[in-house]
């Protein structure tokens, strides 16, 4: 059996984070959590992630930011980092582009392709 792939979310939105969560979990992910930046480096450290799914607006980082500073640290870099964000699918991936961000999916496409894009990055990714 597949080695279980442990995804960290990091959202603001307590009710969105519940759902992502339930939806890769019932995909067979193992995911931790966390709605500010000192639960996420908490997590970070602790939970040791092979993906990491951030809103793209986050009251004291932006998930832009997040995507740089996790890219020039050695422990990090090679972290795929995905951007969450309810923005239009043009505007985020010009985001995700200028951040370096692995890939992004808009919550406008609702909470079910989150689970079908988390698969597809996972599938691309030679572990």
């Amino acid at each position: 059996m597949a080695e279980t792939k442990k995804i960290l979310l990091l959202d603001d939105s307590t009710i969105t984070l519940e759902m992502e969560k339930a939806v890769l979990e019932a995909r067979g992910y193992e995911v931790a959590v966390a709605c500010n930046l000192i639960e996420f480096q908490a997590a970070l450290d602790a939970f040791q992630p092979q993906i990491i799914l951030t809103d793209v607006m986050m009251p004291d980082i932006s998930g832009k930011d997040i995507v740089r500073v996790l890219k020039q640290d050695f422990h990090t870099e090679r972290i795929p980092i995905v951007l969450f964000s309810s923005k239009p699918d043009e505007e985020l991936a010009e985001i995700a582009e200028q951040a370096g961000a692995d890939g992004y999916l808009s919550k406008s496409n609702g909470i079910d392709r989150l689970g079908d894009m988390v698969d597809e990055l996972v599938d691309a990714i030679i572990w």
